[in-house]
């Protein structure tokens, strides 16, 4: 099954605060291993910080998990993306996902529901309607969906994955700006790029999939300022030839009400 889910909340709780241990330095001695492929890959369930006023987050991080990118929506109504997925090894399609803005509130937050893919390749978003909201719940959910994903395609832990791109974004994430064109026209934004397992010490138990890497263009030109969430694993074997696995989201327009 493609891109099934856990709770929406978990998942933005992990990738949003950085471990207060990893932070201080220490490690965890009593944690659970997990394994991919037979082989141990480090320990989860390190505690998150109880204070974030009191945690450092990286820019990227900030970006991404603490900023207000509904603040340029005020009004009610619909963004679409278009979901598309290539590549030689897990197959191809096209598919589409929505984000309702339902209700503006009075503090400039957004109340939303958020359908991602349909049909039979719908990903599981719980809860699919969110009140009070400030970022873009497109971004927590395809991480939910591709940390899943890296679990079925190396029959591993999804909570070694998800430990991975977390450390990733707090310490190896790289920031820049870019431009792109939306409808013909220039658009400035931010382009957040990460490989989370390029430098992994365990990387051969799921080495196929190593050198995958994941790129965030943010505008705050673009209403919910998420125009594109691309990740690529290359074919090393034919360089020059498709990648193995590439996934683009990309934003397409807005249908706003009044």
């Amino acid at each position: 099954m493609y891109r099934t889910g856990i709770p929406l909340a978990i998942l933005l709780l992990a990738l949003s605060q950085i471990a207060a241990a990893q932070d201080s330095g220490k490690s965890n001695n009593n944690k659970d291993e997990v394994e991919v492929n037979g082989a141990t890959l480090g320990r989860v369930g390190e505690p998150v910080a109880s204070n974030p006023d009191k945690v450092h987050f990286s820019e990227a991080e900030s970006k991404l998990w603490l900023t207000n990118h509904l603040k340029n929506i005020d009004k009610t109504g619909r963004l679409y993306y278009k979901f598309v997925k290539s590549g030689s090894y897990d197959g191809s399609f096209k598919d589409s996902v929505y984000l309702d803005i339902l209700k503006i509130n009075k503090d400039g937050t957004k109340d939303t529901n958020l359908k991602f893919l349909t049909g039979p390749r719908r990903q599981p978003v719980a809860p699919s309607n969110l009140e009070g909201v400030k970022g873009n719940p497109i971004l927590g959910i395809y991480m939910q969906g591709d940390i899943y994903e890296m679990n079925r395609l190396t029959h591993g832990s999804w909570r070694y994955f998800q430990k991975r791109i977390k450390l990733a974004f707090a310490h190896k994430a790289k920031v820049e700006p870019v431009t792109f064109k939306y409808k013909g026209d220039k658009v400035k934004g931010e382009k957040i790029t990460v490989q989370p397992y390029l430098h992994d010490p365990h990387r051969s138990a799921f080495k196929k999939f190593a050198d995958k890497t994941y790129e965030f263009i943010l505008s705050k030109q673009i209403p919910g300022s998420v125009y594109q969430i691309k990740t690529v694993v290359p074919d090393k074997s034919h360089p020059d030839g498709k990648p193995l696995i590439e996934e683009e989201l990309t934003f397409q327009k807005a249908d706003f009400k009044g």
